[in-house]
């Protein structure tokens, strides 16, 4: 079955390569409006963040926002569907630095030669981030989640590394993570979702404690590397993207560690909901952010499956 599901999509994406840009946003676009009408739970999951995150917007801007999101999404497809075969010529065209928040930031904190710890999000085209940063001449390392199909996770990390980035398992990775900052090299982090309590701290986001990991503060506190937050920012131009890099922050310590933790963690969630209300069509609403509590509730009423 692993090996059948990644067939399949290896033939969608590459039936999506070969249609024109235009036709192929459209039909993605299409597909996933379709999968937002018909999408009872992630509907409903995406409203109660949209609640949360906005609780002066009304409903109907909410449902607005979140079809955009999935149409972000579809869109999203098409940009996966030619990173395995896109020219760094190409790739550099359609993505460039936003002025006054771009590059500069991010050179800024490589001048430290501590490495940089590289913070992101799902947001936007997410996975053209870092190809487009190393195609641009800064190649790093990030860390992810191994996919459970190991036929689409050798075939994904063949597309993530096309240019130049490694990818790090996040399981058993700290020895790794500290190497390659004392190399000065870049590692990516991926710190919007919700994580258990074992593994995260509780740091406000959008008002609410949302539990989050606790790793990228953890590792600025005891490297002294800066910590950068960046992101893939939409352009009316379709299939042509902004990175905007946020100033560098160094990890604030007051020698007691679990409050660094938290403080910290706390200063970084401020860069992604700074961008979540700049660009609200271009976050994974449907995930449940929220879900870890320390009363142990969900607040999407909704059971484990």
């Amino acid at each position: 079955m692993n090996w059948i599901v990644y067939q399949a999509v290896k033939l969608i994406l590459g039936f999506l390569r070969v249609l024109p840009r235009r036709v192929a946003y459209g039909l993605c676009e299409k597909i996933a409006e379709t999968v937002y009408l018909i999408d009872k739970k992630h509907r409903r999951i995406g409203m109660a963040n949209l609640r949360i995150a906005f609780p002066d917007r009304e409903d109907s801007w909410r449902f607005q926002i979140l079809r955009e999101s999935y149409r972000e999404l579809g869109r999203h497809a098409v940009e996966i569907s030619h990173l395995a075969v896109v020219e760094k010529s190409e790739l550099s065209r359609h993505v460039s630095y936003e002025d006054g928040r771009g590059l500069e930031n991010y050179l800024k904190a490589k001048e430290e030669g501590k490495g940089v710890i590289f913070l992101t999000a799902h947001f936007c085209a997410w996975e053209l981030l870092p190809s487009a940063h190393a195609v641009l001449g800064h190649p790093l390392s990030f860390l992810v989640r191994p996919l459970d199909n190991p036929y689409l996770d050798d075939w994904v990390t063949a597309l993530r590394t096309r240019f130049g980035n490694r990818v790090v398992s996040k399981f058993g990775s700290v020895r790794e993570v500290l190497r390659i900052l004392k190399d000065q090299e870049d590692i990516g982090i991926l710190f919007d979702q919700n994580v258990q309590e074992k593994d995260g701290v509780f740091a406000p986001l959008f008002g609410r404690l949302a539990c989050t990991t606790a790793s990228a503060a953890a590792i600025a506190l005891k490297t002294g590397a800066p910590v950068v937050a960046g992101f893939m920012l939409p352009t009316p131009e379709k299939g042509k993207y902004l990175i905007r890099f946020y100033p560098p922050l160094e990890a604030e310590r007051s020698g007691d560690r679990e409050h660094d933790l938290v403080n910290n963690t706390a200063r970084f969630n401020r860069y992604l909901e700074e961008v979540v209300r700049e660009y609200p069509q271009c976050w994974l609403w449907g995930h449940r952010r929220f879900r870890t509590r320390s009363d142990g509730r969900d607040p999407y009423g909704l059971t484990d499956e």
